[in-house]
């Protein structure tokens, strides 16, 4: 059985790490984590249905109302840190670095066999990915058809934000480069707007965030999302050409058309931002990637596929504003209830 630890989240979080296959850097391990409070800890209800997310780049799993909102609609929520991020992350590696996404499957089987092991075989399984764990989870749903009851994506990366010509002109470049310098760095700078979304902007001595509500408890507002600088650092982690040619590698299958056979729920935000000086603007819209280039490929993806546009929402939809949050669990609750449970 698996031995659980309790989690760096806290007493209701618990998490396993599990050894993968080593590589050219040495050993390899994938962090699985769920939520487990506690009080319910000894209770034999089954759960509705299990949830698996991904996190993105530069990135772990810290989003804790999402998982809260998860368990209290019956489900039974797990998280993967992937292999060299957040808490899978050894000094000895390159951060984040893959050259294949197909290789993260090991460590969505580590988790996998975890659910299995725990609910058994017959147990709804709900994917989730958000930002480049979003075309991760894209790419593997159709390459595993029947083995998802849902696919939940939070802005998913599955088209470069340039566009379509700009993706297709780089990749044989980048193709060739990362077979003499796979971890050469592309230099691709960082404003740290986005950080400064995700942390209440208290950079630069800001004694509080423009346009917060009067009273506001919500974090978004006040101290913050407070990520682990441990494992969301500022700045981003270097690029490496065959790390962005194997996303390119990803989003041209997306592009040629996929087959997903589960419902899919898609949430992004209404509009992004892209700005050469900070604006308040960030607050509201997406300020990583362009959400017209995600649109574009979502009919591509499945014949049962729901889009939801969320006014205000930033990149991560969970980590938005409160009344955003509200929405988007809504959204993915209800999403569960009707696509996945009713139809399991």
């Amino acid at each position: 059985m698996t031995e659980w630890q309790e989690d760096m989240l806290g007493p209701d979080y618990q998490c396993v790490v599990v050894d993968l296959e080593p590589d050219d850097e040495g050993p390899v391990v994938t962090t699985i984590v769920r939520h487990a409070p506690i009080s319910t800890r000894d209770r034999s209800t089954r759960p509705a249905f299990a949830f698996l997310a991904i996190h993105g780049w530069n990135d772990y799993f810290y989003q804790t109302q999402l998982a809260e909102s998860i368990t209290g609609a019956g489900g039974a929520f797990f998280a993967l840190d992937l292999r060299k991020y957040g808490r899978s992350h050894r000094e000895w590696q390159t951060f984040g670095f893959s050259d294949n996404l197909d290789m993260y499957d090991d460590d969505i089987h580590a988790a996998t066999d975890v659910i299995v092991q725990e609910f058994g075989t017959d147990i709804p399984l709900v994917l989730y990915g958000h930002s480049t764990g979003g075309l991760i989870a894209t790419l593997w749903a159709d390459r595993h058809p029947g083995a998802l009851a849902g696919l939940i994506l939070n802005s998913p990366w599955l088209e470069l934000q340039a566009n379509t010509a700009f993706r297709q002109l780089s990749a044989p470049i980048l193709d060739r480069i990362s077979r003499l310098a796979p971890k050469s760095v592309i230099p691709i700078s960082d404003n740290g707007f986005y950080q400064k979304v995700l942390t209440a902007g208290f950079s630069e001595g800001e004694r509080a965030v423009p346009g917060a509500p009067d009273g506001t408890t919500d974090p978004f507002w006040t101290t913050g999302w407070q990520p682990d600088p441990r494992f969301r650092t500022m700045p981003s982690p270097s690029t490496r050409v065959a790390w962005l040619s194997a996303i390119l590698a990803g989003q041209a299958r997306v592009a040629a058309g996929l087959d997903i056979t589960c419902p899919i729920l898609v949430l992004t935000s209404n509009r992004s931002v892209a700005r050469p000086t900070w604006s308040e603007d960030y607050r509201a819209g997406d300020g990583v990637l362009d959400v017209q280039q995600i649109w574009k490929r979502i009919p591509g993806l499945g014949s049962c596929v729901t889009l939801c546009k969320l006014t205000d929402a930033i990149h991560d939809v969970t980590l938005s504003r409160e009344s955003v949050r509200r929405e988007a669990f809504r959204i993915i609750n209800r999403f569960v209830d009707a696509s996945v449970l009713q139809l399991a």
